[in-house]
């Protein structure tokens, strides 16, 4: 996202994933061939592919956007609104609630509730939608597994093995990523961590 506002993409762009549209935005997240981002004035756009239905978000005024086969994005009232691929055990279908922050993978999406809890729904094949209990401030939604970041600064990783990508990471965080077979984590001091995959941190 430039400093105007506006959004620029580069890469494959057979779908036209990387042609995004004009105007300004606050937020914009990449899905597997098409993105979606939040305009200034709380409305969804998406671009790219669109076969079902994840580049074409419902209308009203939305906090958050995340993009993957499926979309999801946090409206005003706090609740999870979803469009898109739902054919994967419901990863289109929020649970009633009200959240603080969400977060589309592959096949699943994971949201922060107000009481710091999480809550997953989609394709539990790998164990990516039983997050463990805590009390949390961040979580990320990747291909087969999810991390969070807890209130104490530590991090939680569940769903798919090998074990080195679900592992608790030793040490403080202020946020984390997960990616398709591995994660990374941003350190108290500015220091950055990653584990799973071909992976040496």
């Amino acid at each position: 996202m430039k400093a105007d506002g506006s959004v620029a993409c580069w890469g494959e762009n057979t779908y036209g994933q990387a042609t995004p549209p004009a105007g300004a935005f606050s937020q914009v997240s990449a899905g597997g061939m098409h993105s979606c981002g939040l305009r200034t004035d709380g409305s969804v756009a998406c671009w790219g592919y669109n076969v079902y239905g994840e580049a074409t978000p419902p209308a009203g005024t939305f906090t958050q956007s995340a993009g993957g086969d499926h979309g999801c994005g946090l409206q005003a009232d706090g609740s999870v609104a979803c469009w898109g691929d739902d054919s994967h055990g419901g990863q289109s279908t929020p649970p009633v609630g009200t959240f603080t922050q969400v977060s589309t993978g592959f096949e699943h999406s994971c949201g922060l509730q107000a009481d710091g809890s999480v809550a997953c729904w989609g394709n539990n094949e790998d164990g990516e939608t039983t997050p463990p209990a805590g009390t949390f401030v961040q979580v990320s939604a990747g291909a087969y597994h999810s991390c969070g970041v807890k209130a104490d600064g530590s991090v939680a990783c569940w769903g798919t093995t090998p074990t080195a990508r679900r592992r608790r990471r030793q040490g403080r965080f202020t946020q984390v990523s997960a990616g398709s077979e591995h994660s990374c984590g941003l350190r108290l001091d500015g220091g950055l961590a990653c584990w799973g995959e071909t992976t040496t941190a």
